[in-house]
């Protein structure tokens, strides 16, 4: 397990591209998400860790912040 392993909160420990599987850190999750137009699920999980968002599209992200954003 490297270091970037205990950092990541992606719960999907199946996905080949989660740090746990190989030794190349957040790289090919980004690198994927990137390619396909997405935010990664970790920064989802920052913004609200008890939701899964319906898509990780850049306008979901958006929405998805402003949806869960604390009022003042």
């Amino acid at each position: 397990m490297n270091n970037l392993s205990e950092f990541c909160t992606c719960n999907d420990k199946a996905c080949p591209l989660n740090p746990v599987n190989h030794d190349k850190g957040c790289s090919l999750c980004v690198a994927k998400c990137l390619k396909n137009g997405e935010i990664p699920n970790c920064f989802f999980k920052a913004v609200n860790s008890n939701e899964k968002p319906e898509s990780y599209t850049y306008k979901d992200f958006a929405d998805f912040v402003l949806k869960n954003r604390t009022k003042p």
